[in-house]
């Protein structure tokens, strides 16, 4: 990858631009990859090669603390705490109610004998 002579940082394409420009801004990680087709692993590496951050209080803010291997603060761990709450609420909506109610009671399937 080439580097650029001014900053000694690796050289962008326009859609990694754009993709820390929109991270910049605020845009999640799913609208930066729809636009701009750079994956999540590559678009947080540049932005801490180029020391872009998202805004704090973010899941990509988040993401971002970790990526440059700090820990991160308290309104971005607030952020993805509720992130993560929301996705497994998603998940505990897909289960059928009769298996919810099942494991909710701590009933257990008898064997079947043959």
């Amino acid at each position: 990858m080439a580097t650029s002579p001014l900053t000694d940082r690796p050289a962008l394409t326009v859609g990694q631009a754009v993709a820390l420009t929109l991270l910049r801004d605020g845009y999640t990680q799913r609208a930066i990859q729809a636009r701009t087709d750079v994956a999540p692993d590559d678009l947080y590496r540049l932005a801490t090669a180029h020391h872009i951050t998202a805004p704090h209080g973010t899941c990509e803010g988040h993401a971002c603390h970790q990526a440059r291997g700090e820990d991160p603060c308290g309104p971005c761990e607030t952020a993805q705490a509720r992130a993560e709450a929301r996705a497994r609420a998603q998940q505990r909506k897909k289960i059928p109610p009769a298996l919810r109610a099942r494991l909710a009671s701590g009933a257990r399937r008898k064997a079947v004998t043959r």
